[in-house]
């Protein structure tokens, strides 16, 4: 299975902005077509209207609501069958949610937050419904160098070797958030890590790196062991 291309299509035409949701969009839009195109149980629960998928959704449960970038579940009433491969709509009750975030600099410091905002998110889906299936992706840049739009200067990350050290750190603190199992409802039940190599100044180099320290295929952290997961998590929960 490639890596979804669509999202570094975004980032060669628009680059990234920290302060948009366009490049998760992009990306929830490419793992929404890769499940459905790889997996057959939701691919036909999409083809009959009873899956849709919709972005930036508040999920609320009690006074608390977290804005997830993606999630699918069934609609009330089921859609009607459309030519597109699944409808986008609201769900009236979430099945999947899944949490999109990047550090592209900062490693160190940005990771910690994400890691945190993993661990809440996860707690949030399975406070909502223990069945639902909550999954996380980590996109982490591998460049030596970032132009973020919010400073005047480039920052400087250091020599090659120097940034696939921060981006070890970054997939082991991914491999750290808590993971769920034994069907006790807590964790994350899929997790993935992406390694782009983009400097956001010259928009078209944008590229995976698919070398170590990325994950390997067979990695749980691999994109194709991500959509396997919740494929098989959905077919045991939902199917």
């Amino acid at each position: 299975m490639p890596l979804p291309e669509p999202f570094l299509d975004h980032l060669r035409i628009r680059g990234y902005h920290p302060r948009s949701d366009r490049h998760s969009n992009a990306l929830a839009e490419a793992i929404v077509a890769d499940l459905i195109a790889n997996c057959e149980t939701m691919a036909t629960d999409a083809a009959a209207g009873r899956l849709v998928y919709d972005l930036n959704m508040d999920l609320r449960f009690g006074t608390s609501t977290w804005n997830v970038d993606l999630v699918l579940g069934s609609p009330s009433p089921p859609t009607a069958p459309s030519s597109e491969p699944i409808a986008r709509s609201t769900p009236s009750t979430v099945r999947i949610a899944i949490e999109i975030k990047g550090v592209m600099t900062e490693h160190r410091k940005a990771v910690k937050n994400r890691k945190r905002d993993f661990e809440a998110h996860h707690e949030h889906v399975h406070n909502y419904n223990r069945h639902a299936i909550a999954g996380a992706v980590m996109v982490i840049n591998a460049s030596t160098t970032f132009k973020s739009p919010l400073r005047p200067e480039i920052t400087v990350h250091g020599s090659p070797s120097g940034v696939l050290t921060l981006v070890q750190h970054c997939i082991t603190e991914m491999r750290n958030v808590t993971e769920a199992g034994g069907g006790s409802g807590y964790g994350m039940d899929a997790k993935c890590a992406l390694v782009v190599d983009f400097d956001n100044v010259d928009f078209a180099s944008a590229r995976y790196l698919t070398s170590p320290p990325a994950p390997q295929p067979g990695d749980p952290l691999h994109y194709d062991s991500f959509l396997q997961r919740i494929c098989d998590e959905y077919g045991e929960r939902f199917g």
